[in-house]
């Protein structure tokens, strides 16, 4: 791992007062709690686990309630822990930042945060790593088949497989080059930017090396919807 040039002279982490982020544990822990000994959470996921070819949930009503008591209680966590974890070079390149803020936040809110040691640490900039690279894509590859193969039986045939194969190739290689560009990123696009994505498209943004990376992510990008429109169509009017 390497100190960020931005950062060689240890910018300061910006934290939210303490009882903010007791606060929002406290909250999602009693929400989440009441969904849990309700049974709520269970039906409600296990909705999700039903193929999308059986009827629909008897209830939907108590399912959307569950839904929307579900985000009002992790919400307030999730953007503190974004909010911190977007700080955090690594993270935020690694597009991880809830989850190092998620972390981050639970050490600031019940152990006793070191200002300086949180900045040294958040300064640090990812390697270029080829095999998290390759477990990067592969997990990004098996996302499509789960999802799709999973929940629509379907799809299970020649030309469905062969549909959701080529997109489950496009997502790994777009994963695996992001992964492998990150690590040459010089110019990182704000955190909180709308289009911050957008943004990381731009070939300039990167050192000489990792620029290879990028067009590939390009190029995959935009053979993604034409792939997935032009093969939908031949899957569902056969």
């Amino acid at each position: 791992m390497t100190k960020s040039q931005s950062d060689q002279g240890l910018r300061p982490v910006r934290l939210r007062p303490r009882w903010w982020y007791r606060a929002a544990y406290l909250w999602a822990g009693v929400g989440v709690g009441w969904l849990l000994f309700s049974g709520r959470l269970f039906s409600y996921f296990g909705a999700f686990r039903q193929s999308v070819d059986q009827a629909p949930p008897a209830d939907p009503t108590a399912l959307f309630v569950t839904g929307w008591v579900w985000i009002l209680a992790i919400a307030p966590l999730l953007l503190l822990a974004y909010d911190l974890g977007s700080q955090h070079v690594e993270a935020r390149r690694l597009n991880s930042s809830i989850w190092r803020g998620l972390r981050e936040t639970w050490r600031v809110a019940w152990q006793r945060s070191q200002p300086e040691e949180m900045a040294a640490d958040f300064s640090v900039t990812p390697d270029d790593d080829v095999s998290a690279a390759v477990l990067q894509g592969i997990a990004l590859a098996a996302m499509p088949l789960a999802v799709f193969l999973g929940a629509i039986p379907s799809l299970r045939t020649g030309p469905g497989i062969v549909w959701i194969g080529g997109t489950a190739i496009l997502f790994g290689v777009m994963g695996y080059c992001r992964r492998r560009a990150a690590a040459y990123l010089r110019d990182d696009p704000g955190s909180w930017s709308m289009f911050r994505q957008w943004s990381l498209l731009n070939t300039e943004r990167y050192e000489p090396a990792g620029r290879p990376f990028v067009r590939a992510q390009i190029g995959c990008t935009i053979l993604l919807p034409i792939w997935w429109l032009g093969g939908g169509v031949t899957v569902f009017t056969r």
